[in-house]
């Protein structure tokens, strides 16, 4: 929050990514995730849009308006769990991955579907993202018990935010075609007492435009989902010589009558990667069709993110898996010079915009690696890569 309201309303069509920092790792460069988020809230308004019986989202007006601007990564299971919770009751059924594509709905906890919000992996407007963080700490402040075994998990609070709009998104639904002015309750399941119904009072706002990656376009969550992952090398060239994919022969839900099918290298992810693989003294097109890519076999996205929610040595594995780490150390000189001489993020219009990094380095003598580091929002501090990776660099640049 603190961070958010240093900018000003200037910046707030900027987009802000946040990351838990001890278990993300990127996949996929800035352009791409940039590009996937469009489409992925594009795609959501329009359900949206259709939900409410209108053809295009800009149709719905007023500040309770349904819309999407807001990612966050998905999750099989409602954590921290609590049945009554409207962030683990009141969420969407329909997620447009159907019910056994993960597997039979038998109460497995890795063949559910991914309907619930993980807190790690969250991209969005600068202006919306204010709004939301200010409604999370205002729910804390609402309903902070110390007493509570989860009273620390922002996952909680900011699942609750969520529950609670699509409660009243469904109430507002229900009123639109009904005319009824609906008793909340009655939009709790059946028969389940118990349920926490939230209230609201005259001109409160209950619209934070918050939705889920449910396929995992930008965010890769792993809990629950090992079975339908897999690093794959989409070396499968198409006949018109461009397009490449890869086969899968992995039958990851034990289907009786599977097929093997492919998943297609997308092309932005292509020209993306040869884009940055030129600037290192190797031929980018042969190294596209040989490294492998984390890909979800359920929803066939290659995901921009990877998220290590569960047990945590994995990522000493995963590191030494992911296509760039052997190109680590020309791939982040090159990124130097990138930032250090203004370039663009993307060659290409996104959005209808150019887009840059928000937050350059600074002016200091430092070349090479020694001129990278991270910005803290204390002070304007700058750690430096002697105090934040140095010691470690055996680690990053070697092989294993």
């Amino acid at each position: 929050m603190h961070y958010l309201d240093s900018l000003s309303s200037a910046s707030n069509d900027d987009l802000v990514l946040m990351i838990d920092g001890y278990d993300v790792v990127f996949q996929l460069p800035a352009d791409v995730l940039i590009q996937r988020y469009f489409a992925v809230i594009e795609t959501a308004n329009a359900k949206i849009a259709a939900r409410f019986g209108q053809d295009s989202i800009e149709n719905l007006s007023g500040d309770n308006s349904p819309r999407q601007t807001i990612l966050f990564g998905p999750e099989k299971f409602c954590y921290p769990f609590d049945g009554n919770r409207p962030g683990c009751w009141a969420v969407p059924e329909d997620i447009d991955i159907p019910v056994g594509a993960y597997g039979p709905a038998d109460g497995d906890y890795m063949h559910n579907l991914p309907r619930w919000l993980n807190s790690g992996t969250i991209i969005g407007p600068v202006g919306d993202m204010r709004e939301l963080f200010a409604a999370t700490l205002k729910r804390i402040e609402a309903t902070y018990n110390p007493q509570h075994e989860f009273s620390d998990s922002d996952q909680m609070y900011m699942g609750d935010v969520w529950g609670e709009q699509e409660f009243w998104r469904s109430v507002n639904r229900h009123n639109q075609y009904f005319h009824d002015d609906v008793d909340p309750k009655t939009i709790a399941p059946a028969g389940e007492p118990g349920k926490m119904i939230p209230t609201r009072v005259a001109g409160q706002k209950t619209e934070f435009h918050i939705g889920i990656d449910y396929k995992s376009g930008l965010f890769q969550t792993r809990a629950g989902s090992d079975t339908f992952l897999e690093h794959l090398a989409f070396n499968k060239t198409a006949s018109d010589g461009a397009s490449v994919s890869a086969l899968i022969t992995k039958n990851s839900i034990q289907s009786p009558n599977f097929q093997p099918y492919e998943i297609d290298l997308p092309d932005n992810v292509i020209s993306s990667l040869i884009n940055i693989l030129s600037a290192i003294p190797a031929d980018p097109k042969d190294i596209v069709t040989n490294i492998h890519l984390g890909t979800n076999l359920v929803t066939k996205n290659i995901y921009g993110l990877f998220h290590c929610i569960g047990e945590k040595t994995y990522l000493n594995h995963l590191w030494y898996r992911l296509w760039f780490q052997q190109y680590a150390r020309p791939l982040l000189e090159a990124g130097i010079k990138s930032i250090k001489e203004k370039k663009q993020i993307s060659n290409a219009l996104i959005d209808g915009r150019k887009w840059v990094v928000a937050h350059g380095y600074p002016i200091t003598s430092d070349e090479g690696l020694h001129a990278v580091g991270a910005w803290v929002d204390v002070d304007g501090q700058w750690l430096t890569w002697r105090e934040l990776c140095q010691s470690f660099e055996d680690d990053i640049f070697g092989a294993k």
